[in-house]
């Protein structure tokens, strides 16, 4: 028991001893021991680097070649590693730098510069609502430059203010940057206010001639989510320029305007669905239209013929009128008739009179004759 002891006892001591030596070795390694080495390299170490990093060590040693303290064939004393610190952190891209010497793994007499940089990653580029551009981090950091890089980057612009940088478009942009499939596909963020002053966002992709309209920018992580879906069951069945807008403001659904005809609705349920679903809805929603559209053209037919009714209606009240007036015209001829109807009496009864005189003459001769 006690040799074990012993033994454990020593282990411990011995590791202790190699942690001890491995740190005062680094730490006497990390400054040049010698000031009359020459510096024969400058080694940059980029704190996340990645490919939209906007300081690299071409940056850095340009920085170093311009403010002429590029320490490259100096000798160690008349290295300044304060300055060179100083000068690194003036890039708006640098949050802070370290800088230190060693010689560890060069040529005797020689030594090494060590620059390590922690930088902004941008997430955006933004043209704000009064033209002022800056870039902006993941964080909300500002990054004023008078430099515009040319860089695979997110555009923002519209009606932005740095409050609204800060709140909520800094959040966005990062999720849209640490996304492979988003950061290839969205290329801008419009802003603009809606009718209820609410900022509100759309999205203009890389690929297809489709706006993305998001709405407020609130459950982005969720729309975009079901827009994915989206992409691959609906428009890898009916092409990716079938709609000229895709609208993800409204719950468990896209909604996308067919180019040059009306609103039409994609349903994708947060559940899986087959990669035909979205268009069988498009194709109930367009038969439903049709039948709307049969029913209403029969009420415009029963609508014009009621109209047509009513325009016949002042005519058949003329046929009326016109009817009375046949009557008066009748009386009128009848009246007209009437003084003479009584010329002929007269003329009848002028001619009865001789006769009945001729008679009473020859009732006496009758007489005479009887007596």
């Amino acid at each position: 028991m006690k040799l074990a002891k012993t033994l454990k006892i020593i282990f411990f001591s011995l590791l202790f001893l190699a942690v001890v030596a491995y740190v005062i070795y680094t730490f006497f390694g990390m400054e040049s021991t010698n000031p009359e080495e020459e510096c024969a390299e400058v080694a940059v170490i980029i704190d996340e680097e990645d490919h939209d990093a906007f300081v690299d060590s071409t940056a850095v040693m340009q920085m170093l070649y311009e403010a002429e303290i590029n320490p490259v064939g100096r000798k160690m004393k008349f290295v300044d590693l304060d300055e060179i610190k100083r000068i690194v952190e003036k890039n708006p891209f640098v949050t802070s730098a370290e800088c230190y010497s060693n010689n560890n793994g060069m040529e005797v007499g020689k030594a090494r510069v060590c620059v390590k940089v922690h930088q902004l990653v941008p997430v955006a580029l933004v043209y704000d609502r009064h033209d002022v551009s800056y870039y902006v981090d993941a964080s909300g950091n500002i990054i004023e430059t008078d430099s515009l890089f040319p860089r695979n980057i997110l555009v923002a612009n519209g009606e932005i203010n740095r409050n609204f940088v800060v709140s909520d478009l800094a959040a966005f942009a990062n999720y849209i940057h640490s996304d492979d499939f988003w950061d290839n596909q969205i290329e801008q963020v419009y802003v603009e206010y809606d009718k209820n002053k609410e900022r509100v966002v759309t999205l203009i992709p890389r690929v297809g001639e489709q706006r993305i309209y998001l709405g407020p920018i609130t459950d982005y992580d969720k729309k975009l989510k079901r827009l994915r879906k989206f992409y691959e069951q609906g428009l890898s069945v009916v092409g990716w320029n079938k709609y000229s807008v895709l609208n993800l403001e409204y719950d468990n659904q896209v909604v996308g305007i067919i180019k040059g005809m009306e609103i039409k609705k994609a349903q994708v349920d947060d559940a899986a669905e087959p990669a035909t679903a979205s268009e069988k809805t498009e194709n109930k929603d367009e038969a439903a239209e049709k039948k709307d559209e049969t029913k209403k053209d029969a009420q415009k037919k029963d609508e014009a013929k009621k109209d047509d009714a009513k325009k016949d209606e002042p005519k058949k009240e003329e046929v009326k009128k016109e009817e009375p007036k046949k009557d008066e015209t009748k009386k009128d001829e009848a009246k007209k008739n009437e003084p003479q109807k009584e010329q002929v009496k007269k003329d009848e009864k002028k001619k009865e009179e001789p006769k009945k005189e001729e008679k009473k003459k020859e009732e006496p001769k009758k007489e005479d004759k009887k007596k």
